[in-house]
C-alpha cells in the first residue's frame, strides 16, 4: 500500500528529535524485533521523555510488543508512542491520532508537526470515524451572540440538547462533520488542538504488569533466571523478564492493590558468559549506561561472578551487582540500600 519505509521513517524521525535537541539512543539489534526502537530525552525538564516504536501496520501489532513498550515507558518515566505508515484500510491521516491497545499511533508527518512546529494534531481517529475537541465556552458565547437555545442549536445540528450541554461543558467530542457544520451555523470555528502528552499519559495511566506476557524461563537460562527470581522475591520485590527489550528483566514491586508500580523501580541486566554472546552483553550495556539517569529508575546490571563478568560493565562506568551479594539479603530495605549505593 505504501512506497515509505519502516527505515526511512525512523532515519527521519532521529533527524526531527536531533534538530528539536532531543538526545536520541537509538536500539539496535540484528537478531530481535524490540518493543521500542528510539529513546529520546530532552535536556529541559518540562519536555517528556519518548520511547518510540516504528511500525508499518498499526493494526498488527503483537500485544507483548504493545505492553512491553507500556511496561518499559512506566520505568523510564517516558510517553509511549507509535509511528506508524498505514492501518488495515489505509494510509494514515495526518495531524490525526490512531489509537491502538490503548497506545497513541501517529503518521511521521504528524510526528513532525508536533516536534518541530508545536503544531497539535485535530482529531482523533476511533470506531465510527474521526472526532475532535471542542472549546465549550467558546460554543456557549457563540450560540447566544446568535440567541440559540441548546434546543435551538441542536436542532439545526440534528443531535440532542444533552450533546449540545455535554459539548459546552467540554464532557463529550464531536465528529469531524458536526465540528464543520457548528462552524457554518456560529460562523466560527470551535474546533481546538488535541494535547497529545496528555492524552498519550490518560491512554495508559491504569497500566498494571502482565506477568503471562513476560519470557518463559528456558533450559538455557534456567538456572540464572530461578536463582534471580528466588533472591528478589525474598526481598519482597518481584521479576518481569523481557521479550523484547535490550536488557532481561524488570524489578518491581507493585503497591497492595497490584495497579500501579511503586516509585522505586529497577531495569536489570544479566551478565553472564556461559548463556550470552558478547554482542548481546554490549546491547544490554549500552542500554543500561543510556538509561541508568533517567528519572525514577536504577539501571543496573547483574553478574554472575565478578572475577569474569564485570570487566566490561566497570569500564563502561555501569552500576553492577554480582549474584552472591544478592543472596545474602531479605529485607526489602537492605535491597534498596545496596541498589542506591551502586547507583551513587
Amino acid at each position: 500500500m505504501s512506497s515509505i519505509s519502516v527505515l526511512a521513517n525512523k532515519e527521519k524521525t532521529t533527524q526531527v528529535l536531533q534538530q528539536a535537541e532531543y538526545s536520541v539512543y537509538n536500539n539496535i539489534s540484528s537478531t530481535l524485533e524490540m518493543c521500542f526502537e528510539l529513546f529520546a530525552r530532552h535536556d529541559t525538564p518540562t519536555i517528556p521523555t519518548l520511547l518510540i516504536k516504528l511500525v508499518e501496520n498499526i493494526d498488527i501489532i503483537k500485544p507483548y510488543f504493545i505492553h512491553e513498550l507500556k511496561l518499559l515507558s512506566k520505568f523510564l518515566r517516558a510517553l509511549p508512542l507509535i509511528i506508524g505508515i498505514e492501518n488495515r484500510h489505509d494510509l494514515l491521516k495526518d495531524d490525526c491520532l490512531f489509537i491502538r491497545k490503548g497506545l497513541i499511533s501517529i503518521s511521521i508527518n504528524t510526528f513532525s508537526h508536533i516536534i518541530s512546529n508545536n503544531q497539535l494534531p485535530l482529531a482523533i481517529a476511533k470506531k465510527g470515524g474521526f472526532f475532535v475537541d471542542i472549546d465549550g465556552e467558546k460554543l456557549i458565547q457563540l450560540r447566544k451572540n446568535k440567541n440559540y437555545s441548546r434546543n435551538d442549536l441542536a436542532e439545526k445540528l440534528k443531535v440532542s440538547a444533552k450533546s449540545i450541554m455535554h459539548y459546552e461543558k467540554n464532557a463529550m467530542r464531536t465528529s469531524t462533520e458536526h465540528a464543520q457544520h457548528l462552524k457554518e451555523i456560529l460562523g466560527d470555528s470551535i474546533q481546538v488542538p488535541i494535547n497529545t502528552y496528555e492524552y498519550i499519559n490518560q491512554s495508559f495511566s491504569d497500566f498494571s504488569v502482565n506477568p503471562q506476557m513476560q519470557r518463559k524461563i528456558s533450559a538455557k537460562n534456567r538456572e540464572l533466571m530461578n536463582t534471580i527470581n528466588e533472591i528478589v522475591e525474598d526481598t519482597g520485590y518481584q521479576t518481569y523478564w523481557t521479550r523484547t527489550s535490550p536488557f532481561d528483566l524488570f524489578i518491581y514491586r507493585e503497591n497492595d492493590d497490584s495497579t500501579k508500580i511503586e516509585d522505586y523501580t529497577l531495569i536489570g541486566g544479566t551478565m553472564s558468559e556461559k548463556i550470552y554472546q558478547k554482542s548481546t552483553h554490549d546491547t544490554k550495556i549500552n542500554f543500561l549506561k543510556n538509561t541508568k539517569n533517567s528519572a525514577g529508575t536504577t539501571s543496573i546490571m547483574i553478574c554472575e561472578d565478578e572475577n569474569r563478568d564485570v570487566k566490561q560493565v566497570k569500564r563502561e562506568k555501569v552500576p553492577y551487582i554480582v549474584i552472591k551479594e544478592l543472596k545474602i539479603l531479605d529485607d526489602p530495605k537492605e535491597f534498596k540500600k545496596l541498589i542506591k549505593t551502586r547507583k551513587n
